[in-house]
C-alpha cells in the first residue's frame, strides 16, 4: 500500500491538505484505534460484569446496566472511529477516482472537494462531542438500578470507575483534537479557495486590458 493512501486513510484528508495538518490527524487516529484496542481487553472486557451491586441476579444486573448506559462509552467511541474511518475510505476512494484524469479536473473544483470533505470530518467530529458530553460528561461511580426486575433500592458500583473515565476523556480530548485540526485544514481550504479564484479574476482581468 502506497504510503499517500495510508495516510489518507489514517487522515482522513487528501494530499492537499497541509503536511502538519495531514500528519496530526494521522497520529490522533492512530491514537484512539491504539487506545480501543488496549480497552477492549482490559477496561471495557465485561462492562456488565463490572457491575457489582448489593443485590444478586444477573436480569438485575443487566437491566440495571441498560438503564444506566443506554450507549456504552466504549461503543460510542468504537462507532466514531468506524464512522470517522468510513470517511476516510470514501474520500480516499473519490481521490483515486479522479487521480487519472486531475490535469482535467480544475484546481478550484478540487479545492471545494477538498473543503467539504474536511467539513463532514468536522461535522462527524462534533456530532459525537455533543453526544458524548451529553451522555457521559461525568462518567457515574454509582448507579441506581430500576425497581423492576430488581429489588427495591438496589445500587450498583462500577468497578475502576476512575480508569473508565480516565480513558472516555482522553479519548473525548483526541475528538476534540481531530476537530480543531479538521476546522484548521478548512481555515488553509477556504483561503486557498480565495486566493485561486482572486488570481483567476486578475489574470482575466490582465488578458482583457487593449493594449495602448
Amino acid at each position: 500500500m502506497e504510503a499517500d493512501t495510508v495516510a489518507s486513510l489514517l487522515s482522513g484528508t487528501s494530499a492537499q491538505a497541509p503536511r502538519l495538518c495531514r500528519a496530526g490527524l494521522a497520529a490522533v487516529f492512530a491514537l484512539r484505534l491504539g487506545a480501543l484496542a488496549a480497552g477492549a481487553g482490559t477496561l471495557w472486557r465485561d462492562e456488565v460484569g463490572d457491575l457489582a451491586c448489593n443485590a444478586s441476579g444477573e436480569s438485575c444486573r443487566r437491566t440495571c446496566f441498560a438503564a444506566a448506559f443506554p450507549v456504552s462509552p466504549f461503543s460510542l467511541f468504537a462507532l466514531q472511529l468506524a464512522v470517522i474511518f468510513s470517511h476516510a475510505l470514501a474520500s480516499s476512494w473519490h481521490g483515486r477516482l479522479h487521480s487519472e484524469g486531475s490535469w482535467l479536473q480544475p484546481t478550484q473544483q478540487r479545492l471545494w472537494l477538498h473543503l467539504g470533505s474536511l467539513l463532514a470530518k468536522a461535522v462527524l467530529e462534533g456530532v459525537f462531542l455533543v453526544t458524548f458530553h451529553m451522555l457521559y460528561s461525568h462518567f457515574p461511580v454509582l448507579v441506581q438500578c430500576p425497581p423492576a426486575p430488581c429489588p427495591p433500592a438496589v445500587t450498583c458500583a462500577i468497578l475502576n470507575a476512575r480508569e473508565k473515565d480516565a480513558f472516555n476523556h482522553f479519548m473525548a480530548g483526541s475528538s476534540w483534537a481531530g476537530l480543531l485540526l479538521s476546522l484548521l485544514g478548512t481555515q488553509h481550504a477556504a483561503v486557498q479557495i480565495f486566493q485561486e479564484a482572486s488570481g483567476k479574476a486578475l489574470r482575466k482581468g490582465t488578458a482583457r486590458k487593449p493594449c495602448v
